[in-house]
């Protein structure tokens, strides 16, 4: 049983009324001739609905006829002033109260009529009416009884009637309801229970297809946070009764739901109409092409927030009366309600995930984060590169640190994200030169689950863990050539996609990029892109190494002197003169980092509680690390020219990997002996299918 349009309680079957009527007039002609009954009308007038049924028979002739006709809210049959008793009419009469309502070939020459009013039910009017041909004043009396105890007959048998009609409606109407509720708790139950729009629409278009007699639904649903098409969940009823489903992604600017998404009050419309305005609309063709008509949109809409449309589509308008749309309105109802619950799982999911790999990546740097503190220093090439960071940090552009390795750009990174609006969220690391080559695009952009061999599980990368806060692309000169476009997309579109997927992510992150390289340099060797570098070098700033800042060196001794005392539970409170003047006298390669090496060497071999450093052991540092003789250069053979072939790529590479024994890294190398760097070369070498094992294996 499927529902349809609820019937009113006083609607009968006409064919089995009449039928009864014909019976029970049949009766009374047998009678009629004693009688001397020329025609008997009876006529019945229910207010719900209103409508009027006039049965006649001709008891001469044996003809019998029937018409019925709808009222008007205002119309009524019986409008005359009529008695509560039964009134004789002469013709004139007679014919002036109700040619208007009973056909002219009802009245066949009528000259005298006696109308018996029928009480039947609260709900109609009744009457019947026995009418001679012949002249006469009125019936006798003892006619007039006859004919009364014939009345009281058939207002029983229309009472009947009219019994076994209401009982038949409340039976209808209670399948009704309970059809109806049926369908609620089964929606109910799905938006409850579902964690998925998808498999929540296969459900609500199954029941409703099911139990609703329609031909199509569908659930047009706004974009969201993560994604930013129209979804539609569409099923149509094919012709075998299968139900096909289908979930389409649609263009935020398509006008057909464009229009849908719009409407704040339930609009039915005809298909054609719309396929009209909207010819290029592959939905309305296909419900025109099944042989739908009509198409009722009800939005989904929870308090003042819209989540979409409710679509439901047939092959006639009829069925879209009143009960249905209620009860569609119950239905979107809980549709929205699973819509806003869906959403809202899946942006706990989200939340629960990226603070999942938030603590995740925070507990693998917790130990490789800085622990130099604020930055230390009072010196002019300090203090302008402060100035620059107060200039640069309020606003959202990307900035470049330079500097040798050691100076703390890290710290200055720091610096400009702790003093900029996005503080209240922690700043996100990457290395570019700690990550394998073949390991970067995951780690910057994440991976879907299967993307690759080992791919396990889904993986959300830097970019996206830096949403709303600063990302530092450390050793950024280290980054694969092939990999810099797609870094220069991101900076562009403000997207990204991760390895494996196809949903396009919107990121709010503010990149700060550091490195110890030559740009511009490396830019001439083709070895990084001249687009990439204008995007990271919008506001750079230079960090002076340790050789131009010495008067900052006494306050930095101090400083990790205190520190590593404090660690190693040493007491410790000056350092001696000669030491300083040994510190400062340094040229530091190393930088700030070697600075805090020594003292923390020099704290652990230090007896008394003032710090001093033997000067054979600085004599030592200064021999390991010499200051006037630059290293010896390695030899570059011929540097690789990567607009080369492949094939003489190759060769060239193949022949250097033999010539050092398939090493790679170091000075004596194959990436110096090319004149490249090593994530340079690997990057090469993987594209080109070479394995340095492979080069061993031959020899």
């Amino acid at each position: 049983m499927v529902i349809t349009a609820k019937k009113s309680l006083n609607t009968i079957d006409l064919i089995s009324f009449n039928q009864t009527i014909y019976d029970c007039l049949d009766n009374i002609n047998a009678l009629s001739d004693s009688l001397n009954i020329d025609q008997i009308n009876i006529i019945i007038e229910t207010q719900i609905p209103a409508t009027l049924i006039v049965t006649s028979i001709n008891t001469k002739t044996r003809q019998k006829e029937v018409w019925s006709q709808a009222l008007s809210e205002n119309e009524h049959t019986f409008r005359c002033p009529l008695s509560d008793q039964p009134i004789h009419y002469n013709d004139v009469n007679y014919k002036s109260l109700f040619e208007d309502l009973i056909p002219k070939n009802f009245f066949y020459n009528i000259q005298l009529a006696y109308h018996v009013p029928l009480y039947c039910t609260e709900h109609q009017q009744s009457a019947i009416q026995f009418l001679r041909n012949k002249q006469a004043n009125r019936f006798s009396s003892k006619e007039v009884e006859n004919l009364k105890q014939l009345a009281s007959l058939v207002e029983k048998v229309i009472a009947g009637l009219f019994n076994i009609a209401h009982l038949s409606q409340e039976k209808a109407s209670l399948d009704y309801e309970l059809l109806k509720n049926h369908i609620l708790v089964e929606v109910t139950d799905a938006a409850i229970s579902l964690q998925g729009m998808e498999e929540m629409a296969k459900i609500v278009s199954k029941d409703i297809i099911k139990f609703c007699n329609l031909d199509y639904i569908g659930i047009l649903l706004c974009p969201n946070e993560n994604n930013q098409k129209i979804h539609l969940y569409d099923s149509h009823r094919s012709n075998n009764k299968q139900l096909n489903q289908k979930h389409h992604l649609i263009n935020t600017q398509e006008p057909l739901a464009q229009e849908l998404l719009k409407q704040n009050s339930i609009v039915t419309t005809s298909i054609e109409e719309l396929a009209e305005k909207y010819p290029d609309n592959d939905q309305l063709s296909t419900m025109l092409d099944k042989g739908l008509q009509t198409l009722c949109a009800m939005p989904l809409k929870f308090g003042s927030e819209v989540y979409g449309a409710l679509l439901l589509a047939h092959s006639t308008s009829e069925i879209f009366d009143l009960d249905t749309i209620s009860l569609f309105r119950q239905i979107a109802d809980r549709v929205v309600i699973a819509a806003k619950n869906i959403y809202s799982y899946q942006k706990v999911t989200n939340l629960n995930h990226s603070l999942t790999n938030e603590n995740l990546y925070l507990s693998e740097t917790i130990q490789q984060i800085d622990t130099f503190g604020e930055i230390i220093g009072s010196s002019p090439a300090v203090q302008r590169a402060l100035e620059q960071v107060e200039m640069v940090a309020h606003s959202g552009s990307s900035v470049l640190l330079l500097g040798e390795t050691g100076t703390g750009k890290e710290l200055f990174a720091k610096a400009i994200h702790n003093r900029s609006p996005r503080h209240d969220k922690r700043i996100i690391k990457v290395n570019c030169s700690a990550v394998p080559a073949n390991l970067l695009e995951s780690e910057l952009f994440g991976h879907e689950r299967g993307a690759f061999t080992g791919a396990n599980t889904r993986r959300i990368g830097r970019f996206e863990l830096a949403q709303g806060s600063s990302l530092l692309l450390d050793e950024i000169g280290d980054i694969p050539l092939e990999l810099q476009p797609k870094l220069l997309r991101v900076l562009q579109e403000r997207e990204i996609e991760r390895l494996g997927g196809n949903t396009v992510i919107p990121v709010d992150v503010r990149i700060i990029s550091a490195t110890n390289c030559n740009l511009e340099k490396m830019i001439d060797d083709k070895t990084f892109r001249a687009d990439l570098f204008y995007r990271l070098n919008v506001f750079p700033i230079i960090i002076p190494p340790l050789r131009e800042r010495k008067t900052d060196i006494p306050l930095l001794a101090q400083f990790f002197t205190q520190k590593f005392a404090k660690l190693m539970k040493r007491d410790i409170d000056s350092i001696a003169a000669n030491t300083l003047n040994q510190l400062c006298d340094y040229h530091w390669p190393g930088n700030v980092r070697e600075l805090a090496n020594v003292i923390e060497r020099a704290v652990i071999l230090n007896k008394g509680n003032v710090l001093s450093i033997d000067p054979q052991s600085f004599l030592l540092i200064e021999k390991n690390t010499p200051q006037d003789k630059s290293p010896p250069q390695p030899t570059v053979i011929k540097k690789l020219d990567t607009s080369d072939p492949d094939n003489e790529q190759r060769e060239q590479i193949l022949r250097v990997l033999k010539e050092t024994n398939g090493i790679i890294a170091g000075p004596k190398g194959a990436a110096i002996r090319l004149g490249l760097k090593r994530t340079t070369l690997l990057s090469r070498m993987q594209r080109l299918g070479i394995s340095p094992k492979d080069v061993i294996q031959d020899d």
